[in-house]
């Protein structure tokens, strides 16, 4: 979803277009309208929805081309005119829109700001507050990502955590707070607007989990309850309370955990976020406005981390086009997170396997392995490296299975065949998994030879 559209039907359409009057010739000229949360065009231009002035629970629309704007109910481009979507009276109370845009100064000027209120209003480290600016900027981005940023909180104060996403809904785009949603729920949140979810979700059940996921990738819709689809993806926060929650939102998302300070200052009332919020909603239309054509020109190299955060680096690094040493220096914040996930992948299970099968493919002292044997050498890699859990050979059998690896069986029971055909899967799989073995390149075998080629390109 490059930009935010409303779903309408082709009744809804038809119902929509009016009649404008054109003086000339005294003919009467149809003008398209078009009712939409937010437009961008090919020429540059953007629309964006505002608070309202008129009093009403009802945006208006901000018209942004370069150095004009203009903010009504309705607005023209293209021929067309662009009329603001009726929204629930307290989804638009609930919310938080920008009233106009406003020069923000330069990408790094906007991000120390926004670190700043974390730190000064919840005595948050350096690295935390960094990356909680960084997860608030790229929500102005997120139609324009190639996924949805989410960030993960833990922590043993859930008024801690209620706190940071008060903080948020100062500076994230299209803000909106919900507590304990259920999947039903989530399913039938408004999908005309583009909205930025703020979850405090102490228990996540499984489908929920898998509704969180699926709404990171773009272009997975689900199904709705009248024969439609809906698309639910956007950028969240989440705080989950405990790490165990957190680890089932998978890979691709930033984790926090909050720690209570004696140095917190005063409650964040409702003034105090209005200020907040007054001073930089603003600017950040304004950085969205400048920034969304530009996605593209930031590129940030991810080489360096495991695949479970590559992607994560490489879509942070893209929200700040215009200073591509910011893009870096915010995209090295992960360091510490990508660390833990390579020390839990050094102790799952799946890479134990496929270490352990590639030093016997490339020791060539042996034609085959028995699967007993194997989980014996498993099991005391894993040993080595802190796990307590110990594997049967029924349960590595089954986790061969899973990774495709053929397994053979003759009188003395089970085994794998160190042939071809299993070395090529060990070499997909170890470079699929991002092992540090994949990276080295053993003499006389072909597969690492293709692996080699293969990164290279």
């Amino acid at each position: 979803m490059h930009v935010v559209h409303c779903r309408r039907t082709r009744e809804e359409i038809a119902l929509s277009r009016k009649t404008k009057p054109n003086s000339k010739n005294g003919l009467k000229a149809t003008k398209r309208s078009i009712t939409s949360a937010g437009e961008t065009f090919a020429d540059g231009a953007m629309i964006e929805l505002v608070s309202g002035s008129s009093g009403f629970d009802k945006p208006d629309f901000l018209l942004w081309k370069g150095r004009k704007t203009t903010i009504g109910p309705h607005v023209e481009h293209g021929g067309c005119i662009y009329e603001v979507p009726e929204l629930a009276s307290s989804l638009y109370r609930a919310t938080r829109l920008p009233s106009r845009c406003t020069d923000y100064g330069s990408a790094r000027r906007l991000f120390a700001g926004i670190a700043d209120v974390f730190k000064q209003h919840l005595d948050l480290p350096e690295r935390e507050s960094s990356l909680l600016a960084c997860f608030s900027i790229s929500t102005w981005l997120a139609d324009q990502l190639p996924s949805a940023p989410s960030l993960a909180i833990s922590g043993p104060d859930q008024e801690l955590g209620i706190d940071v996403l008060r903080l948020f809904s100062c500076v994230c785009r299209h803000p909106l707070m919900l507590a304990e949603v259920t999947p039903v729920g989530f399913r039938s949140l408004p999908t005309q607007v583009s909205l930025t979810l703020l979850l405090d979700q102490q228990e996540l059940k499984p489908k929920m989990q898998r509704l969180l996921r699926a709404s990171k990738y773009r272009g997975l819709h689900l199904p709705g309850t009248r024969g439609d689809v809906i698309d639910l993806y956007g950028p969240k926060a989440i705080f989950c309370g405990n790490d165990a929650a957190v680890d089932t939102l998978g890979d691709g998302v930033i984790y926090i955990s909050v720690i209570p300070s004696q140095l917190r200052s005063s409650p964040l009332d409702e003034q105090v976020q209005d200020d907040i919020a007054n001073k930089f909603q603003p600017r950040l239309l304004m950085y969205r406005l400048k920034n969304s054509g530009r996605i593209r020109e930031s590129r940030v190299d991810g080489s360096e981390f495991t695949f479970a955060t590559r992607q994560l680096a490489c879509t942070l690094g893209m929200c700040f086009p215009e200073d591509s040493k910011l893009a870096r220096d915010t995209v090295q914040l992960l360091r510490p997170q990508d660390k833990e996930v390579r020390g839990k992948r050094s102790r799952d299970v799946n890479c134990a396997i496929i270490e352990i099968l590639w030093a016997l493919i490339h020791l060539r002292t042996q034609r085959q392995v028995k699967v007993d044997e194997l989980a014996k050498d498993v099991n005391v890699l894993l040993q080595s490296r802190g796990e307590i859990i110990e594997y049967s050979a029924e349960e590595i059998g089954w986790k061969l299975k899973g990774l495709n690896i053929q397994r053979h069986s003759d009188r003395s029971g089970r085994q794998v065949l160190l042939e071809r055909e299993t070395s090529q899967s060990v070499h997909r799989l170890a470079q699929a998994y991002d092992l540090p073995c994949s990276q080295r390149v053993e003499a006389g075998c072909p597969d690492c030879n293709h692996t080699k080629t293969t990164l290279s390109k």
